[in-house]
């Protein structure tokens, strides 16, 4: 697998379970920050995409995260503070100001819905069963139901159901009560649930 921010082979070591990837990377323990991209790059890429809804846009704001993150892990934090870091949602709360911060400075609101990138991750709503064809078109109508949502209703949709986050990792991500996150998610998926009938579609959300 080729690693995106050098061209050359990703390193094959994974991160085990006993590893902790924050102070391995502030040690500068050899192939720890590139452990790091190798495991978050695709996810984040999915929930930049789909807060901005632009490839270009979710992938400069990836690499800008990743750079900060490295310079916050290696030279701001020290070991304590690395060894205490929620590491995924520290990621995620990362990446999504810096996509707010971007759609600050744009003018228009959606662009056209994913369809360049695919990891396979697209949740609880598409039905495996049915040929690759007919599962792939649940796949675009889903993706192309959820950029019709407010950016907030997608990014509650995208961390609970594809990156599957408790609403602990949510609340440090989005900056939000746990409480309150229950009802956020449970409007998003009516939202959706309302998207996807518009399209005929009939899904168990």
């Amino acid at each position: 697998m080729k690693n995106s921010w050098t061209g050359g082979e990703a390193a094959r070591p994974i991160e085990s379970a006993e590893e902790n990837l924050a102070v391995a990377v502030h040690r500068l323990d050899a192939g720890a920050f590139e452990r790091m991209i190798e495991r978050f790059e695709a996810p984040l890429y999915s929930y930049a995409h789909g807060i901005l809804q632009n490839p270009f846009d979710a992938q400069e704001v990836v690499q800008d995260a990743m750079m900060r993150a490295h310079r916050a892990l290696t030279r701001q934090y020290n070991e304590e503070r690395c060894a205490s870091l929620a590491l995924r949602p520290w990621l995620f709360r990362t990446v999504r100001n810096l996509c707010l911060n971007k759609r600050r400075g744009k003018r228009h609101e959606l662009e056209q819905p994913l369809s360049e990138f695919d990891d396979g991750r697209v949740g609880p709503f598409v039905h495996l069963e049915g040929s690759d064809l007919e599962r792939k078109q649940e796949v675009e109508l889903l993706r192309r139901a959820i950029a019709l949502l407010p950016v907030d209703a997608r990014e509650l949709i995208m961390l609970r159901f594809m990156e599957e986050m408790s609403y602990g990792e949510i609340a440090k991500t989005v900056g939000a009560t746990e409480a309150s996150l229950r009802g956020k998610v449970f409007r998003s998926l009516k939202l959706l649930r309302e998207a996807l009938e518009k399209k005929g579609v009939a899904y168990a959300v």
